[in-house]
């Protein structure tokens, strides 16, 4: 039988829509949780999670069976689903913005992304963000941004 060797490190970013701050507390917590849950269920191998209230940063090493559209769709649409039946109120709803961000990660850079998404509410207050690692403003110019943000990330593993 043939054999092949696999490791696929992905880095994705997508954000609570309309980028409200959403992920606060208890629900920071809770989303987390349910994102590394659904991890185990798909047998993704989580690395690190982290980001801030309007955003999330994953790395992962996906199986070679699993799409990366399925597996954003199974943790978007269940972390949603569940966030919602435990704190849903007719005034409050969880809900993720419709795209997401997904970069290959090289084994070398592995170290650097983790602490990087690890580092999040600090690099942010400390406005230290990697541009091609972060996902770029909606607007008219979002094509535009997504192209000068990659050119401006020079060496920066994402």
């Amino acid at each position: 039988m043939a054999h092949s060797y696999h490791r696929h490190f992905t880095h994705f970013v997508w954000s609570t829509w309309d980028r409200t701050p959403l992920l606060i507390g208890k629900i920071e917590h809770s989303a987390y949780a349910l994102i590394r849950a659904q991890c185990t269920r798909m047998r993704v191998t989580l690395h690190t999670i982290g980001g801030i209230a309007n955003h999330v940063h994953l790395l992962v090493e996906l199986p070679q069976t699993l799409c990366v559209a399925d597996f954003m769709e199974a943790v978007k649409g269940g972390s949603s689903k569940a966030l919602n039946d435990t704190y849903g109120t007719p005034t409050w709803a969880f809900k993720w913005q419709g795209g997401y961000s997904d970069h290959s990660v090289s084994a070398s850079h592995v170290t650097r992304i983790r602490a990087y998404i690890e580092n999040q509410k600090q690099h942010h207050a400390e406005n230290s963000l990697w541009p091609f690692c972060e996902l770029p403003e909606p607007g008219p110019n979002f094509d535009r941004d997504s192209k000068s943000s990659a050119r401006a990330g020079g060496d920066l593993p994402c």
